[in-house]
């Protein structure tokens, strides 16, 4: 595995993680996603995790389930809340879900309990009330959203060919929250309406950890880690630098850049 970290383009506290295989990259992802989750219940009661959907993080999905439902108690695995970077404004059967996914590949197999399970309702007729629910369900749980926005321990976050992240895309910025911690979006062209957690929440987060794979992100992945730009995943990234929050991203050999590849 071939590590840089510190600080990328000027970025502060971002590291990249780059593994030899795909095989190694699902199994040794998963792992790293497990121990961050064990070191924060070390500490405390609970430890929160936002998920993102795609097809990218579902056979790391799959692998934490086969080590949760083996290796972790069921006392332990109802300590572990689980949320939602963002959803597809589907109903949860739809293939489209976000919450589909995760159930089919992690909640499930690892037998988690629905009350550790907060969804975005997706198929809500109204997503700006919906927004405005979750947002609510998030400082319910988490804390208030003043002054600093409620803290998710660990996001697990993708990113798109064209740099967006969540269901943030390009053309949004940090200064279109206006305050707020979770916001909807409506569709464009064959893109459905989703709902979306904010620059905000994502860069208050304790740490956010991005799982990147494949030739077609190598080329993105090194415009997000140049120092200009104003594509999603770099506004994040510096959101959160400039509060000090660390970003890891976990690299199969065919997404990550050239000076990995040694």
């Amino acid at each position: 595995m071939n590590t840089i970290s510190g600080g990328v383009s000027g970025n502060a506290g971002i590291t990249l993680l780059r593994f030899p295989t795909k095989t190694d990259w699902t199994r040794r992802g998963a792992d790293a996603i497990l121990a961050r989750l064990d070191d924060h219940l070390a500490r405390q009661r609970t430890v929160s995790v936002a998920l993102s959907g795609g097809s990218t993080p579902a056979p790391v999905f799959r692998e934490m389930a086969a080590r949760l439902s083996s290796e972790w108690s069921e006392k332990k695995r109802e300590r572990i809340l689980w949320f939602f970077v963002d959803e597809r404004c589907v109903p949860p059967g739809d293939p489209q879900s976000n919450y589909r996914m995760a159930k089919e590949t992690l909640f499930a197999p690892a037998n988690i309990e629905d009350r550790c399970i907060f969804r975005m309702e997706g198929e809500h007729p109204h997503a700006d009330i919906e927004a405005l629910r979750y947002e609510r369900l998030l400082t319910d749980i988490l804390g208030p959203a003043v002054p600093h926005p409620p803290v998710i321990d660990i996001l697990l976050l993708g990113m798109g060919p064209d740099g967006h992240t969540a269901s943030l895309f390009p053309g949004t910025s940090p200064e279109d929250d206006r305050h707020r911690l979770v916001i909807p979006v409506p569709p464009t062209g064959d893109r459905v309406a989703r709902i979306t957690l904010t620059y905000r929440m994502l860069a208050g987060g304790g740490e956010r950890i991005f799982l990147v794979c494949g030739q077609e992100k190598r080329s993105i992945l090194e415009k997000v880690l140049s120092p200009d730009g104003d594509l999603p995943t770099q506004w994040l990234l510096r959101e959160a630098s400039g509060h000090g929050h660390p970003t890891t991203f976990l690299l199969d050999p065919e997404a990550a850049p050239g000076d990995l590849l040694s």
